[in-house]
């Protein structure tokens, strides 16, 4: 029974990617999505970034290996994805958006998986090439990209049910909500720095006075 659940849940992810008005739909009114499936694909991109950083053909790389810092390069991967999914959350809730923020995070980590599976080609492939056909693993890139896109906003119009031009508009906001957020964030932590800093020379202080 629980296996064919998971054959289910996987079949909606598949028919989503290529059919992704009907697939969402199916996904946001009749409960076909998952969760888990999303943040496994979510996990995944963001070894994939790693694996890319480092692994990708001389002829493509020019990243500074020697600099690496593989946590960090996983952190921002799945950072940005979050951030995607609390921003537009935060902002259709305004423009009477229908899809609540598991929604969207299904969809956003549901988009990721075209760029999961390309990457990972180009990656492998870019170690066999030469100088001429990097054109192509290029495009591929493009592909993948132009493909998580369309997903992506195909799958927000459904479960917002927004017109595409709505949607646009909410996509732009999203972007300044998220700008919004990144900065009260650094605030925050700024903030709460300083009163370590602040309250650590006060304690030392006491401490000197006391002995």
């Amino acid at each position: 029974m629980q296996s064919e659940i998971v054959k289910e849940k996987m079949y909606y992810l598949r028919y989503a990617l290529f059919h992704p008005f009907d697939g969402f739909y199916e996904i946001k009114y009749r409960k076909k999505g998952s969760t888990l499936i999303a943040t496994i694909i979510l996990i995944l991109y963001g070894i994939i970034k790693c694996i890319s950083y480092q692994y990708t053909g001389f002829i493509m790389n020019f990243n500074a290996i020697f600099e690496m810092n593989s946590v960090s390069i996983f952190i921002s991967a799945l950072s940005l994805i979050i951030l995607f999914t609390v921003s537009n959350w935060t902002v259709t809730t305004l423009f009477n958006g229908k899809g609540n923020m598991r929604d969207i995070y299904i969809v956003s980590c549901y988009s990721l998986l075209p760029m999961v599976l390309i990457n990972a080609f180009t990656v492998f492939a870019s170690n066999f090439i030469i100088k001429e056909e990097v054109i192509i693993l290029k495009s591929i890139q493009g592909i993948g990209a132009a493909w998580f896109v369309f997903v992506l906003l195909a799958g927000l119009c459904i479960i917002h049910e927004y017109s595409f031009a709505v949607n646009i508009r909410t996509l732009l906001a999203t972007a300044v909500a998220a700008f919004i957020i990144v900065f009260l964030g650094i605030l925050f932590f700024s903030l709460l720095e300083r009163m370590y800093y602040f309250i650590s020379s006060v304690a030392q202080e006491m401490i000197r006075r006391i002995h």
